[in-house]
């Protein structure tokens, strides 16, 4: 499978283009989706003015290639988000399963409005953010875990 690796100053220049995008939508709350959504949302917060940030984590992949049958929380929302304006935080929408399962956690949740916001998305996802930058059929390695992919292959 071809890779793309993308730097910290690559990433940089995404979470503040998503910040610029995000800003007329003026969430409450982010919600970060464990692992890879939670750099980029601590990150927003800050730009967007500390707003505050809860986490989910949903687990659909075992390895870079296997996915599970279907995913499944880990790690639950904590507190109401009831009459908030969410913004659900990823570093990819690939199969847009994960973000599903997401979405109607955070509805659960009493969200008024949600909407989502992806550094990246592929061209076959099921769920298309609202807000990200930019799109690629290639698998992705941030620099969060660049070392576990390098030391694997």
């Amino acid at each position: 499978m071809d890779k793309v690796y993308l730097t910290w100053w690559q990433i940089d220049r995404a979470i503040f283009a998503l910040a610029d995008r995000l800003r007329d939508y003026k969430p409450d709350v982010i919600v970060g989706v464990a692992r890879g959504g939670l750099i980029p949302a601590v990150r927003l917060s800050h730009i967007l003015g500390d707003l505050e940030v809860k986490v989910i984590d949903v687990k659909f992949y075992k390895d870079i290639d296997e996915r599970m049958e279907k995913p499944v929380v880990t790690i639950p929302l904590h507190g109401s988000l009831e009459g908030k304006k969410v913004v659900i935080v990823d570093d990819v929408s690939d199969t847009g399963k994960t973000l599903e399962v997401v979405i109607e956690e955070v509805r659960k949740a009493g969200a008024e409005d949600v909407r989502i916001a992806c550094l990246s998305m592929k061209p076959w996802t099921k769920v298309v953010p609202d807000f990200y930058v930019f799109r690629t059929d290639k698998w992705i390695v941030f620099p969060w875990e660049e070392f576990p992919v390098v030391v694997r292959e």
